[in-house]
């Protein structure tokens, strides 16, 4: 008989969005401990029976540094076995990469990656390179030109 699966120790990077409160009850649900942190007392996962703990952290948006350094404080102790970025933090966490996967386990694309899918005109090149389907787009560099260009309905 195989050996049951260990519970991870899990730290949500944030608790506002609906992506990490579907996490928090994928995780939950597989009898993992789950800790989140958030800027906000009342985020929609701190109130999720599934979290064990809830840290109220710095804004990642007004203080990226004291929102890095919140969580690297937290992951010093070892307490941790996996960090789930699960919207934009992980863009921070990519840029330091190396000091983030020394303490803990995460799975992130590289900073560069990440920059070229958060930029609308990077991830449109990236489309195009990949020959993935993707509204009509032309990416302009003045005033003049998006008046030449824009053709309504426009984005």
């Amino acid at each position: 008989m195989p050996d049951p699966i260990k519970p991870l120790r899990v730290l949500v990077s944030e608790g506002s969005s609906t992506s990490a409160r579907e996490a928090v009850t994928i995780l939950g649900l597989s009898g993992h401990h789950i800790e989140v942190c958030d800027p906000s007392p009342w985020c929609l996962s701190r109130f999720s029976d599934f979290v064990r703990k809830f840290h109220r952290c710095p804004g990642l948006r007004d203080d990226p540094a004291g929102y890095l350094a919140f969580v690297e404080r937290l992951l010093a102790d070892g307490k941790f076995d996996v960090l789930l970025p699960t919207h934009e933090q992980g863009f921070l966490f990519a840029r330091v990469g190396q000091r983030i996967a020394d303490r803990t386990g995460i799975a992130l694309p590289s900073f560069e990656s990440y920059r070229q899918a958060h930029s609308k005109a990077g991830f449109s090149r990236l489309l195009d390179r990949l020959k993935l389907p993707q509204p009509s787009t032309r990416i302009v560099t003045s005033a003049q030109a998006v008046r030449e260009t824009i053709r309504f309905p426009a984005v």
